[in-house]
């Protein structure tokens, strides 16, 4: 990058602060922790719980939960959940289908991971202005 250390510093110290950095994460083999297997739960809701029922997902389910979101389309939820086994995975379908408004599931198997990595800016993505004096320093 041509920087000294301290230049790099102040510039991820700025993308902070500018809230585009938001926080800092670690890919882990979760198969090494006991928790060999992945599942996408997709899940249908009543009409308006979508939201609710998501953040519920995310408290009942706590650290089992990778990722949950509210999307469009025929489901309402996408849950992506760890678990060690059936046993595990039966507990967390159950635990979801407690929660008020959920009406449907269906779950699959993640049978590989083909890429996974973390959050990039996507090439042609402008930098807001207040960003650009970065690029000065």
């Amino acid at each position: 990058m041509g920087m000294s250390p301290a230049g790099v510093m102040k510039k991820v110290k700025k993308l902070e602060e500018a809230g585009i950095v938001k926080g800092y994460t670690a890919l882990v083999d979760h198969s090494k922790l006991g928790k060999p297997y992945k599942y996408i739960i997709m899940v249908k809701t009543q009409a308006g719980k979508h939201s609710s029922v998501a953040k519920e997902i995310g408290e009942v389910l706590g650290s089992s939960v990778l990722e949950v979101y509210t999307i469009t389309g025929i489901y309402d939820v996408i849950v992506k959940v760890l678990a060690g086994d059936a046993t595990e995975l039966n507990s967390i379908i159950s635990k979801i289908h407690s929660i008020p408004g959920v009406t449907e599931t269906v779950t699959s198997l993640v049978l590989e991971t083909v890429e996974e990595k973390p959050s990039l800016v996507p090439e042609g993505i402008q930098l807001p202005i207040r960003l650009k004096e970065l690029e000065s320093e």
